[in-house]
């Protein structure tokens, strides 16, 4: 594997991660941009506090599936030029969650990667991906503060 196949992926990885399915969501259906609203962040909970339900479910399921996608992708690649697949899907997983986070396509201002990170896991070790569920929905019970839940599992995950 050369540089430049790792500079390709990275980058396949990165512009997938640039996509911020709560600013493509709000202005595709309700017309509006996530950004103008409620705390100025584009990611799920400002969403969900300002637009509600359904729609909350489709930003859900495209921030986790973009990085699926990323990651199954670095595997496939990697594995093509004859390095290890868990590899890949670290690069890819990593460059995904780069590019949620500062994405190109919107300035560089993107989501704290919650749901990236927990699409990231799913593929890579879904059993941890339960476990760190289970410890997010208990500090979330206990404290009603999303931050909390997603802090306590981004310090337990390592």
């Amino acid at each position: 594997m050369t540089l430049t196949h790792f500079a390709i992926i990275a980058v396949c990885a990165y512009l997938l991660g640039s996509l911020s399915f709560a600013i493509i969501v709000s202005k595709v259906t309700l017309g509006k941009d996530i950004r103008n609203y409620g705390s100025g962040n584009a990611g799920l909970t400002n969403f969900y506090r300002t637009f509600g339900g359904p729609l909350t479910l489709v930003v859900i399921l495209c921030d986790v599936l973009k990085a699926v996608v990323a990651v199954l992708l670095g595997r496939l690649f990697f594995s093509l030029f004859g390095v290890t697949s868990f590899d890949g899907a670290y690069v890819a997983g990593l460059f995904a969650l780069l590019g949620h986070m500062y994405p190109i396509y919107f300035g560089f201002k993107g989501g704290k990667g919650v749901l990236t990170s927990a699409g990231i896991i799913l593929v890579i070790n879904p059993i941890t991906l339960l476990i760190l569920l289970a410890e997010f929905l208990i500090a979330f019970g206990i404290s009603k503060m999303v931050s909390l839940g997603s802090i306590v599992d981004a310090v337990s995950y390592p």
